[in-house]
């Protein structure tokens, strides 16, 4: 039987976080989220300038691998459904962000873009509504930065559905927020919005009329 769900509260900052500014992070307070690897604890906050919402990953791994991946799953309309469905998005960045996929729930499973199991992201950083940016930590591993358009968290509803997950080559594992029940892989969490926690989005903040997370860094 799944546990109650935790709500996790978006944070409003000034400046849009970036890639090139991981220093700005004094700014941003403690990380509302740490999942524990094989090579640490990953920090993830959620945090919103005027019209946006960024999820940004600081993923401790040494090892890099371009399969290596941080994953995020929105059940839009929070309505935590057994399987995924058509609310449901899923966005699987991998290192190699040109390998990353984008997906969205129908009938209970995962649908790639036009159907095309072989669809990657190519050289496209961003789609409807989101945007993305990943880059190396020296000597400490990677990072992602995810902008969402506020919509995205604000449809009718109990509250958007929120999941996590990170694949770390070597040593190879699996770890997932929210943690699975006893007994679960920590890769099915994905496959489960019921197991999802609430994100609520925070008020607006002031714009700084800062320009969007710079370009990705990406090393194979």
């Amino acid at each position: 039987m799944a546990a109650p769900p935790e709500t996790v509260t978006v944070r409003a900052v000034r400046h849009p976080p970036a890639i090139l500014r991981l220093s700005d992070s004094a700014g941003w307070g403690s990380p509302q989220l740490r999942i524990r690897t094989g090579q640490g604890s990953a920090s993830v906050w959620l945090l919103a300038v005027a019209e946006s919402v960024y999820v940004v990953a600081l993923l401790p791994d040494t090892t890099g691998h371009w399969s290596d991946e941080f994953v995020v799953s929105l059940d839009t309309e929070g309505d935590r459904a057994a399987t995924p469905q058509h609310d449901d998005f899923q966005w699987t960045f991998r290192r190699l962000l040109d390998s990353s996929v984008v997906y969205r729930g129908r009938a209970g499973r995962w649908d790639a873009p036009q159907g095309d199991p072989d669809w990657r992201l190519g050289r496209a950083r961003d789609g409807a509504g989101w945007s993305v940016a990943a880059g190396e930590l020296q000597h400490e591993g990677w990072c992602v930065v995810l902008r969402l358009d506020r919509g995205w968290l604000e449809l009718p509803g109990p509250g958007p559905g929120l999941a996590f997950r990170i694949y770390d080559d070597a040593p190879g594992g699996w770890f997932a927020w929210p943690a699975p029940p006893p007994g679960m892989q920590p890769s099915r969490v994905e496959a489960q919005p019921s197991l999802w926690h609430v994100v609520s989005p925070t008020a607006r903040a002031a714009s700084s009329g800062a320009a969007p997370p710079d370009a990705p860094e990406t090393t194979p």
